[in-house]
């Protein structure tokens, strides 16, 4: 396959800044709604809000802030795939899917934002996050099927993402330290 030889270290180091700039995004998406709420949002490498007092159906519209991001990346990471044939976009959008597969596997020690909005409207906890993960897999399933990549190539894309991922959370924790 074409796209399998095309699939070297670059495209490695390439998925690996798509994870970090989607914590980005996804951050960004929730401090963006807090300010234009009208509140003090923070924000950092693994997570962003708001400070005092905040209604509900703001908190709500907050929460949705980083995964609506995430999400419209998926999206557009897709089109740029089957229109473009993007390696880079697909990296993208892996990094999309990666990012909330792993927050939905640490709701089990702490609801991540699917869950607590999934909580907030009576779903239970694992609604919207097996329908947002089983989506943004479901995408990144068209754009390998549309490039041509592996379940191996996907496997190694696992792998640098972890490492990708933990960097992040992990450089999070050392600057709030």
């Amino acid at each position: 396959m074409a796209t399998e030889k095309r699939i070297n270290w670059r495209f490695q180091i390439w998925l690996s800044v798509a994870v970090i700039l989607t914590f980005a995004l996804h951050e960004a998406g929730h401090w963006a709604v807090g300010e234009l709420l009208g509140h003090e949002a923070y924000y950092g490498l693994n997570s962003a809000g708001v400070r005092g007092e905040v209604p509900d159906d703001h908190r709500l519209l907050i929460i949705v802030g980083g995964p609506a991001v995430t999400a419209m990346q998926a999206f557009v990471a897709l089109a740029l795939v089957l229109a473009r044939e993007s390696l880079s976009a697909y990296a993208v959008l892996y990094a999309a899917a990666f990012m909330r597969f792993m927050a939905a596997v640490i709701t089990i020690m702490n609801p991540n934002d699917e869950a607590r909005l999934s909580l907030a409207l009576g779903w239970g906890t694992w609604t919207l996050p097996v329908v947002t993960v089983l989506a943004l897999v479901g995408l990144v399933w068209v754009g390998a099927r549309r490039l041509g990549v592996s379940w191996k190539t996907n496997l190694a894309a696992y792998g640098v993402a972890t490492l990708a991922t933990s960097a992040v959370v992990g450089a999070d924790m050392l600057l709030k330290g």
